[in-house]
């Protein structure tokens, strides 16, 4: 498919040289955008915004709907039946996954050992 958009001159001069990437940069822009609306995010947002003490980070689960869900779009996404804002989603799990991994072995460091 073929598409024309007209671009303000920054931009276009910001996109000219990863003209051949376009429509990868196009992809991961839609599915970050998807994404952003993921109840994950918020919940982990909303526990940050409190100050959370490190023992609470290291306490820390997302509630269980959200599991729940995550586990449902592996399944899924084992049997290949993801749409695509449903593998956004997915990924977005992920990579927030890995974030409260990383804030845990951080917390770790503050907690004085038993």
């Amino acid at each position: 498919m073929q598409l024309t958009i007209e671009l303000p001159d920054e931009l276009g001069q910001r996109v000219a040289p990863e003209r051949e990437h376009l429509a990868d940069i196009i992809e991961r822009g839609l599915q970050q955008r998807r994404s952003e609306q993921s109840g994950l995010r918020r919940e982990l947002i909303a526990f940050l915004a409190r100050g959370p003490q490190p023992r609470e980070i290291l306490a820390y689960r997302p509630p269980t709907t959200l599991i729940d869900r995550a586990n449902e779009l592996l399944r899924r996404a084992k049997s290949a039946a993801l749409s695509q804002s449903e593998e956004a989603e997915l990924d977005e799990f992920a990579s927030l996954d890995h974030l409260v991994a990383l804030l845990k072995a951080e917390a770790r460091r503050h907690v004085p050992a038993a």
